[in-house]
C-alpha cells in the first residue's frame, strides 16, 4: 500500500482526473514531518509509536470486518459509540482567516457526516470486476461501496471551557503569527487536551522550512492528549465549506477529515516504507496496494475508471488504488469520500486505549457537550493594529466581537477623546497625555452581557524625545545596561531570544541570537528585532544609525525549503513614537552572510558559528536622507531568521554629528585612548591638521555631563591631554569622552576600574 514519494505529487501544476483538468493546489499534510520532528525531540515516542504498532499486530490477528459494520434503522443513524469535545481555536490578524461561526459549523457538520458515513458523493465509491495484471486472464469482483464504515464517531462543540464557564466552542486570538503557524502558536490559545480535542486554524502553517502546507495533526502515541500541542491545525481556506473554503481538489474541503484520522492513529497508505510493492503501508491491510511509478510521464495515471496494476505483488492480489480513502493524496470526483472498516477499528482502538478520557461521560458533562448550556452571552473582542502613539496621536480600533446577536456595544478608553462610545465601530481616538492606558468593551445580547478590559493596552509617548543629544550607543561591552538606556528587543517568536556572549567586534560581548537548524524551536521566517530608545535630531546635520552584525547565512537540505533559506535583515525608522515604520534599508538573502562562501559548510558541520576576527563582521550604516531629523525618531534592526547558524548584533550607535561621521573623523585625527580600561588615569591623543577649536567633555551612561577635560584653540600636530578619574569625580563604570573639533564630534567610550 505504498506511493512513492507522494508528497511531491502535489506540487505537482495540474493533473488529469476523470477526465477532466483540475489544478493542484500547491498544499499538503505535514503530518509525517511533524512526527519526525517530536521523535527527535523524544525518541520515547517512538517507543509508544512501536509498542502500539506491535499491541495492533496482535489485534488483526482476531479482527473481523463483520464486528465493524452498521446497519441503519428506520432510515436513521444509530447513537454514536464515541462522542468528542471540539475547541476551535482561530488565529487571526484582521483579515479573512478570522472565519465565521458559519464557517466553523459547516466543518463540524462535515467532520461528522465523513466520520458517519453520510458525505453526499458516496455515488463515486467504485465496485467490479479485476484483473490481476494486463496479461492475467484470472480477475476477482472487488466492492468499495461496502468496504466503506461508519465510524461511529461524533465531533461537538465544546459548551463550557476548563474554568466551567459558557463557550460556543471557538476562540478568538488577534496576532500575526498566524501566517507562521506551528506548535509555538498553539501554545498561545490551547484548553486541555485530555478533555478536548484541539482544532487551531490559521493563515498559513510553517512546519520546519517547509511553506505550503493544509494541515498537520499529532499522533496519540506517547501523549494520549497530555501535551500543549496535541490536536491539528488547518489552514483557513481549507477548513469547512462556506465563507474562505475553497474546495477544488474534491467535492468537499476533507483536510480536516484526513488529519482527524492522523490524529486518531491513522496513517498515509504509502507511509510506512517508501517502496511501491510493500503490503503494510499504512498497517490496515483492508487498503489495497497502492502503485506509484515516479519516473512516468503521467505519474497519477488511476482514475475513477481505470485500473492500476502493482505486479510486484505476490502475497496479496492487486484492486484498483483506493482513491476514494480519506488518509491517501489523490484528487477528483472519486477521492475522498470513506474510511474503511479496518481503518474504525484502528481508530477505534487509539479510542479505547490513548483517548479514553475524551469520550467518558464525566468529561462530556464537564465539557458541556451533554446537558450543557443552550446559549452563551457574546464575547466583546476587539485590538488596533498599533497600541502605540505620540502625544497627540491617533488610534482606531477593530471590533470583532463574537458568539450570536449583539445589541450593544458599551467602550471606554481611559485618557482618549472622545473618552466613551456606543456602537460597533468606534471612531478614531486621540490622546494628548504620554502615558499607559486602559481599554474597555462592554457587548450585550438577548442571552446576556461580557466585558473585556485591556490593561495598560495604549502607550503614549512623549512628543519629542528626552534623551540629551549625543552620541549614544546599545553596547553590551561592560556593564550591559542597554534596558535601562531605553532599547529593546523584540520576539516575534519568544522561544529563541538574543543573550549576552563573549564575543564581539573589537572589545569582549556582544548580543547573540541562537542557532536552530531546522527550526524546531522557532518557525521560519520569524522576526527578532532591536528598537530604539526615541532621539532629537532636529539640529543635526548628518546623524547617522550604524552598527555591525556577523551570521553565517544556511544553505539548507533540498528536501527542506526548496534548498533555501530567505534570510534577510532591515533597517527602519519611525517619526511616530513606533506606530508606524519606514523601511531605510534591506539585506537579504545572497548577501546577508558575513563569512561568504563557507556558510553552507558551517551549517552542514553542526559547528557553532563565532565570528573569530574583525573580517567575520559587517557594518551597516544609514545616514544623509535616510535618516529623519526630527524631534522624535526610533531606529529598529530587523532580523528574519530562516534557519542559519548563530546571528550576531555589536556596537549600536547613534552618530549626532554635526560633519565628519565618526569613523572618518577618527581616522583622520588618529585618536586614542590608552590604557582603556583604566584605573587611575588614561591618555587622550589625537593629532590636527590645523590649527582649531576644540571641545572635550566627559559623560556617564545616562548623557550626564560629568566635566570639560579641554576647551580652546590648539595649534596644528598631535595633542595629548590626561584624564584623572579623581579630577573628574569618577566612580568605576562606563562614560563616553565626546571631542567636538570645529562643530564635528567624536565620541569614544571608556571604561574605569
Amino acid at each position: 500500500m505504498k506511493r512513492l514519494d507522494m508528497k511531491k505529487l502535489l506540487l505537482i501544476g495540474a493533473l488529469a482526473i476523470s477526465g477532466h483538468v483540475v489544478m493542484a493546489q500547491q498544499h499538503r499534510c505535514g503530518t509525517d514531518e511533524h512526527l519526525e520532528t517530536l521523535i527527535k525531540q523524544n525518541p520515547s515516542i517512538k517507543e509508544a509509536k512501536d509498542k502500539f504498532e506491535a499491541d495492533y499486530r496482535q489485534f488483526q490477528a482476531t479482527y473481523k470486518p463483520e464486528d465493524y459494520k452498521t446497519t441503519q434503522q428506520l432510515g436513521k443513524k444509530a447513537a454514536p459509540k464515541y462522542i468528542i469535545p471540539v475547541v476551535v481555536h482561530v488565529f487571526h490578524n484582521n483579515g479573512s482567516e478570522n472565519i465565521s461561526e458559519a464557517q466553523v459549523m459547516s466543518e463540524i457538520n462535515y467532520l461528522n457526516k465523513s466520520f458517519r458515513n453520510a458525505v453526499s458523493d458516496t455515488i463515486n465509491r467504485r465496485a467490479g470486476w479485476f484483473k490481476t495484471s494486463p496479461e492475467s486472464t484470472d480477475s476477482f469482483y472487488y466492492d468499495y461501496k461496502n468496504l466503506a464504515a461508519d465510524s461511529e464517531i461524533e465531533f461537538r462543540l465544546a459548551k463550557k471551557d476548563p474554568q466551567g464557564n459558557c463557550t460556543n466552542g471557538i476562540v478568538r486570538i488577534h496576532t500575526p503569527l498566524t501566517s507562521k503557524g506551528n506548535d509555538d502558536l498553539k501554545r498561545m490559545s490551547v484548553w486541555d487536551t485530555k478533555r478536548y480535542f484541539n482544532i487551531w486554524v490559521v493563515r498559513q502553517i510553517n512546519r520546519g522550512n517547509t511553506i505550503g502546507i493544509a494541515g498537520y495533526a499529532q499522533f496519540p502515541f506517547g501523549f494520549g492528549g497530555g501535551a500543549s500541542t496535541d490536536g491539528i491545525m488547518v489552514i483557513h481556506n481549507e477548513f469547512g465549506n462556506v465563507g474562505t473554503s475553497q474546495p477544488g481538489q474534491t467535492p468537499n474541503v476533507t483536510t480536516s477529515t484526513h488529519e482527524a484520522g492522523h490524529w486518531l492513529g491513522l496513517y498515509h497508505p504509502f507511509q510506512i516504507s517508501t517502496d511501491s510493492c510493500g503490503l503494510d503501508g499504512d498497517g490496515v491491510m483492508d487498503t489495497p496496494p497502492t502503485y506509484f511509478n515516479p519516473s512516468s510521464t503521467e505519474p497519477l495515471r488511476n482514475r475513477c475508471n481505470n485500473k492500476s496494476f502493482n505486479t510486484c505483488s505476490t502475497e496479496k492480489p492487486d484492486r484498483p488504488d483506493l482513491q476514494e480513502a480519506y488518509m491517501d493524496y489523490f484528487i477528483g470526483n472519486c477521492a475522498s469520500n470513506m474510511f474503511t472498516l479496518e481503518q474504525k477499528a484502528r481508530m477505534h482502538k487509539v479510542l479505547d486505549e490513548i483517548r479514553r478520557t475524551l469520550w467518558q461521560e464525566e468529561n462530556l458533562r464537564f465539557t458541556g457537550v451533554i446537558d450543557g448550556p443552550a446559549t452563551c452571552p457574546p464575547v466583546a473582542a476587539f485590538n488596533t493594529q498599533s497600541g502605540i502613539t505620540c502625544e497627540d496621536g491617533t488610534i482606531s480600533y477593530l471590533n470583532f466581537s463574537y458568539g450570536g446577536t449583539i445589541s450593544t456595544y458599551e467602550w471606554t478608553f481611559e485618557g482618549g477623546t472622545p473618552a466613551t462610545f456606543t456602537g460597533a465601530t468606534p471612531p478614531v481616538i486621540k490622546y494628548a497625555t504620554a502615558g499607559k492606558y486602559d481599554v474597555t468593551l462592554k457587548v450585550t445580547g438577548p442571552n446576556g452581557t461580557s466585558t473585556t478590559v485591556l490593561n495598560d493596552y495604549v502607550t503614549v509617548q512623549p512628543k519629542v524625545s528626552q534623551l540629551p543629544k549625543s552620541t549614544y550607543f546599545a553596547d553590551w561591552w561592560y556593564q550591559n545596561n542597554w534596558q535601562e538606556q531605553g532599547w529593546k528587543f523584540v520576539y516575534e517568536n519568544p522561544k529563541n531570544q538574543f543573550v549576552r556572549f563573549p564575543v564581539s567586534y573589537e572589545n569582549n560581548a556582544s548580543m547573540r541570537l541562537t542557532r536552530d537548524p531546522f527550526n524546531i524551536n522557532s518557525s521560519i521566517g520569524s522576526l527578532f528585532s532591536l528598537v530604539s530608545p526615541s532621539f532629537n535630531l532636529t539640529d543635526m546635520t548628518n546623524p547617522y544609525f550604524e552598527f555591525y552584525y556577523a551570521f553565517a547565512q544556511a544553505t539548507l537540505p533540498a528536501n527542506v525549503g526548496g534548498g533555501n533559506t530567505q534570510e534577510e535583515l532591515k533597517v527602519f525608522t519611525s517619526t511616530d513614537c513606533g506606530k508606524s515604520w519606514q523601511t531605510r534599508a534591506t539585506i537579504g538573502s545572497g548577501a546577508i552572510s558575513t563569512i561568504g562562501t563557507g556558510s553552507a559548510a558551517v551549517l552542514a558541520s553542526g559547528i557553532d558559528f563565532m565570528p573569530s576576527d574583525q573580517s567575520k563582521w559587517k557594518l551597516v550604516r544609514i545616514n544623509g536622507n535616510a535618516v529623519p531629523k526630527t524631534e522624535n525618531v526610533l531606529f529598529k534592526i530587523e532580523f528574519k531568521y530562516s534557519g542559519g547558524n548563530n546571528f550576531y548584533i555589536d556596537n549600536v550607535r547613534i552618530g549626532l554629528s554635526t560633519g565628519l561621521s565618526q569613523d572618518l573623523l577618527a581616522e583622520k585625527i588618529k585618536f586614542s585612548a590608552q590604557p582603556n580600561p583604566f584605573n587611575q588615569s588614561t591618555q587622550l591623543s589625537y593629532e590636527l591638521s590645523s590649527k582649531e577649536n576644540v571641545l572635550v567633555k566627559v559623560y556617564d551612561i545616562t548623557g550626564k555631563e560629568m566635566g570639560v577635560l579641554f576647551e580652546g584653540v590648539q595649534d596644528a600636530g598631535m595633542q595629548k591631554l590626561e584624564l584623572d578619574r579623581n579630577t573628574m569625580n569618577l566612580r568605576s563604570g562606563f562614560y563616553f569622552i565626546e571631542l567636538s573639533i570645529n562643530g564635528n564630534r567624536l565620541s569614544h567610550k571608556i571604561v574605569v576600574e
